[in-house]
């Protein structure tokens, strides 16, 4: 029997059993993390523009770095894999310290492509229109999968499919260089990570439910291994929607830049 299943067998409704108060306070902290990651990213990513522009030597070990990019979105998958298979054994700390780190090195990836966007392909005035766009529609899509009392989780495994199958179009199409497959693949991928941030942001709730259920000893006391637990799945939850804003806002870019 998993924790969801001990959960719903001994207590019934997960979202009824767990304060209101608690969930949304666990949520709030979810996002704040979230928050903070995109707000690392774009620091990193200014501080490197910055040092480009004044330092002929850091904009050749930047050109240089760039050039690792494979080496480094490697590194960055490896980080991902690590936050979420060690999720139950690993030092919150630690946890807290990779979830910065990735959001430090996504600076010099995902950063400096879409400076390049602002600077080469669309302009800084539609590459703010596209954040704007990426935030309200995560917003709605947030809203929607906090509130909904249908069980979004069922559409976990769809979602993880389609988005393999977006993966294997995407490097195919590397090769093809097929303007409509583009287009299409970034509908189509715009649509998935849109279905993701409801998803995720319902098992973020589900995770702080399947945590509170053990989350007292007998006596009352505070269970420290499942406050830990719960620190570290905020810190996953967070990733999975920084990933699934930063993906939105990639999509959105290409988009706009097939116009110019």
């Amino acid at each position: 029997m998993n924790q969801h299943e001990y959960y719903n067998q001994h207590h019934g409704s997960d979202m009824n059993y767990v304060d209101e108060y608690a969930v949304n306070a666990y949520v709030a902290k979810v996002f704040g993390w979230m928050f903070l990651g995109l707000v690392i990213t774009a620091l990193t990513t200014g501080a490197i523009v910055y040092g480009i522009s004044v330092s002929d030597a850091f904009a050749y070990f930047i050109y240089r770095a760039m050039g690792m990019f494979f080496i480094i979105f490697i590194g960055q998958l490896i980080l991902v894999h690590v936050l979420s298979r060690r999720v139950y054994n690993m030092n919150p700390s630690t946890a807290k310290g990779l979830y910065v780190i990735y959001a430090m090195s996504n600076g010099l990836t995902v950063g400096m492509i879409v400076t390049i966007y602002a600077m080469y392909i669309v302009g800084i005035a539609t590459v703010a229109m596209a954040f704007g766009i990426t935030a309200v529609s995560f917003g709605i899509m947030a809203i929607y999968g906090y509130t909904t009392r249908a069980d979004l989780t069922r559409f976990s495994s769809l979602f993880s499919m389609a988005l393999i199958g977006l993966i294997i179009a995407s490097i195919a199409n590397w090769f093809l260089g097929n303007s409509m497959l583009d287009f299409l693949i970034c509908v189509v991928g715009l649509f998935i990570f849109l279905g993701l941030v409801a998803v995720d942001t319902h098992k973020i709730k589900h995770h702080f439910a399947q945590v509170a259920v053990r989350g007292y000893n007998a006596d009352g006391t505070v269970n420290e291994g499942q406050q830990a637990l719960a620190s570290n799945l905020a810190i996953v939850g967070a990733l999975m929607l920084y990933l699934d804003f930063i993906n939105m806002l990639l999509f959105i870019l290409r988009l706009l830049g097939r116009r110019r």
